[in-house]
């Protein structure tokens, strides 16, 4: 089949820089898809490149070059879904489109209809209720957004979780809805541990990632390991307000901020060389580094949110009360001085770790677009 995908960010090279979550879905899929169909995908525009090509996967950059944005960029994010629309419905002998965020969903839906073809929502949670706190006054935008594009005719939608699942069947018809897992592209990285007690932490910069909670615990666990080290993967704009956090709690020389890191491989290394990784988020639409971080034996700490927990399975890692920055610390230590938990978690954490293979999930991700075509 020929399948558009349409994804508000995507790698810009084969270096494969990738930034977030919902591009890691795109990314993986994308190159999984490729297998059997031909795959064109439609993106902002990051490098000031029309077009190029990652393997056999054709790349389309619409609209002006901006840069990579979670929050904010109102305008610069309509212009992206009005220029998408435009490419989209220039496409010849498209057989299926899909969307893959908020933002590009309508898009999807409304170039479906002008080439009257299936529309697919790859959904990774579900936020009405819960924008405006999460967003501000622009999250208004987004809550009406959402609610329109779940009260039209949407083909398919596949949601990254059973819990998202479950949530979704309240605001649209729960016969358009499969679960379909992440996929983990394993992370094939050798790396030796750090020489000092070490925490890893891979997250957007932003309020309900709660960064803030991981900066308080380890000043806490200075208190028993004085030269515990933190190093936190990500950018957003709470980066400055982290800072002063750190400054303020005088953790200062525990955590690192490494900002950016465009090489996936070299941020799993960080990973792999650490002794345990962080998820302190209370938002996830899955928590796919979760798995990345368990497939290389690292175990974890998580807030106890009901898609990680599903994607986890309660193995390899522990889990807290999501907020409680003083539960965090404790399970963090613990990990940290157990040696015979430590590797418990790491036996069954890789085993868990095993269940979302990329071969399994393009598989059924095919499956169901092929049932759209015929």
């Amino acid at each position: 089949m020929n399948i558009a995908i349409i994804t508000e960010y995507f790698p810009q090279s084969e270096d494969l820089e990738i930034k977030g979550g919902v591009e890691v879905c795109a990314y993986n899929e994308a190159v999984e898809l490729s297998k059997y169909n031909n795959i064109t995908v439609i993106t902002s525009n990051e490098s000031g490149k029309d077009d190029f090509y990652i393997g056999d996967i054709h790349v389309i950059c619409c609209g002006n070059k901006r840069d990579y944005t979670q929050k904010g960029s109102f305008i610069k994010r309509l212009k992206f879904m009005k220029e998408a629309y435009k490419q989209a419905c220039k496409l010849k002998d498209i057989d299926i489109i899909i969307g893959y965020n908020f933002i590009t969903y309508p898009v999807a839906y409304k170039s479906s209809q002008k080439l009257n073809i299936p529309v697919v929502a790859r959904y990774h949670d579900v936020w009405i209720g819960r924008w405006t706190k999460m967003m501000g006054l622009p999250g208004l935008f987004g809550e009406a957004m959402e609610r329109y594009i779940l009260n039209q005719d949407i083909d398919l939608i596949l949601p990254v979780s059973d819990y998202t699942n479950k949530n979704l069947q309240k605001y649209t018809n729960p016969e358009h809805i499969k679960t379909v897992h992440n996929i983990v592209d394993f992370p094939n990285v050798t790396s030796e541990k750090y020489d000092k007690p070490t925490i890893s932490c891979v997250a957007r910069l932003v309020d309900y990632k709660r960064v803030k909670d991981l900066i308080k615990a380890v000043c806490i666990i200075k208190k028993t390991i004085p030269d515990i080290q933190c190093k936190i993967i990500g950018t957003g704009p709470e980066k400055d307000n982290l800072i002063q956090l750190t400054h303020k709690l005088g953790v200062d020389d525990n955590i690192e901020f490494m900002g950016f890191v465009e090489k996936h491989e070299d941020v799993m290394k960080v990973v792999n060389s650490s002794d345990v990784f962080c998820l302190p988020s209370v938002v996830e639409g899955f928590g796919i580094v979760i798995i990345e971080a368990i497939s290389l034996k690292t175990p974890f700490v998580a807030a106890e949110i009901p898609p990680v927990v599903e994607a986890s399975g309660r193995y390899g890692g522990l889990f807290y009360e999501p907020r409680n920055y003083e539960q965090l610390a404790d399970a963090l230590l613990k990990i940290l001085t157990d040696e015979e938990l430590y590797k418990k978690l790491q036996k069954e954490g890789y085993a868990q770790s095993k269940n979302y293979s990329k071969q399994a999930i393009g598989e059924k991700l095919n499956k169901y677009k092929n049932k759209l075509k015929n």
